[in-house]
């Protein structure tokens, strides 16, 4: 069962899980629209921050990259793997190429103390990415990259609290300052402001102009969970647009440590068994 962001009624998203966070999120909440105080946006943007998995998530996926003019491309299909272990949040990521061979692999860290991304490409030894150039697409002709996935910027250092207002729904907004030559220079993003979870997240460069942005599309329910359904980024240069839409997902207590370690990903990890279609 899946529904549109636009049409979610409060009681649904009350459990709502985005690749933002990828978890339930406890955060404090506040009237619809009223402006934050400099401690209620810290201790907001704090409860968004330590957020945490009920157990691991395992996710099948597929990516149609939509030009502006022209016809979609092939989907690419992948599995998503997410946990957490301690303040930080782990993702492996395993995408297949057009003849359903393993084509790349990655894994991120992100937690207040730091920001990894490995990538193995066709079964070649993990290579660290350089933080500095972190938008590598995840397959050929896609726009969609580990950084899209990672979401680092919601933990940089220099993030300010820019205002509440209706996207949708009422959301926090935050602007994320990168450190000095790197890319992208800044982001806006925006969280729900009852229950915490990334909506819209935009790029900006060096000159302060968008570059990219990131659009929650779609939540849906699986069991008695609502998550993750299909999100968009879009290249706000040529107008370019990836659907990362989930199609199959699966829970767990805790997938095996070796699952995020950057030297297990030239081989496929083991998926869950019990995987159920949204």
């Amino acid at each position: 069962m899946r529904t549109r962001l636009l049409s979610l009624s409060v009681r649904w998203v009350a459990c709502l899980l985005t690749l933002g966070s990828l978890a339930q999120s406890r955060v404090p909440s506040s009237p619809d629209l009223d402006k934050l105080s400099a401690e209620q946006a810290q201790a907001f943007l704090a409860g968004f921050r330590t957020s945490r998995l009920n157990g691991d998530l395992c996710l099948r996926f597929e990516i149609v990259h939509k030009p502006r003019q022209g016809e979609s491309l092939p989907a690419v299909q992948g599995t998503l793997w997410a946990s957490s272990q301690g303040e930080a949040q782990l993702l492996r990521g395993e995408i297949k190429d057009a003849q359903d061979k393993p084509s790349l692999s990655f894994l991120t860290v992100k937690s207040a103390k730091e920001t990894h991304v490995w990538i193995s490409r066709r079964g070649a030894p993990a290579q660290e990415l350089d933080d500095k150039a972190p938008l590598i697409p995840l397959a050929d002709g896609l726009i969609l990259s580990p950084f899209d996935l990672q979401l680092p910027f919601t933990h940089w250092t220099t993030t300010t609290y820019v205002g509440t207002e209706r996207r949708r729904r009422p959301v926090h907004v935050f602007d994320a300052l990168n450190r000095a030559g790197h890319e992208p220079a800044k982001v806006n993003f925006a969280i729900d402001s009852v229950y915490g979870v990334l909506i819209q997240a935009t790029c900006f460069d060096t000159d302060g102009k968008k570059s990219r942005t990131t659009q929650v599309e779609e939540f849906s329910k699986i069991d008695d969970q609502w998550m993750l359904a299909a999100c968009s980024v879009r290249d706000e240069k040529t107008r370019d647009a990836d659907l990362l839409r989930i199609t199959e997902a699966a829970h767990a207590d805790r997938f095996k440590p070796e699952t995020f370690e950057p030297g297990t990903l030239p081989l496929p990890a083991q998926p869950p068994a019990d995987f159920k279609k949204l």
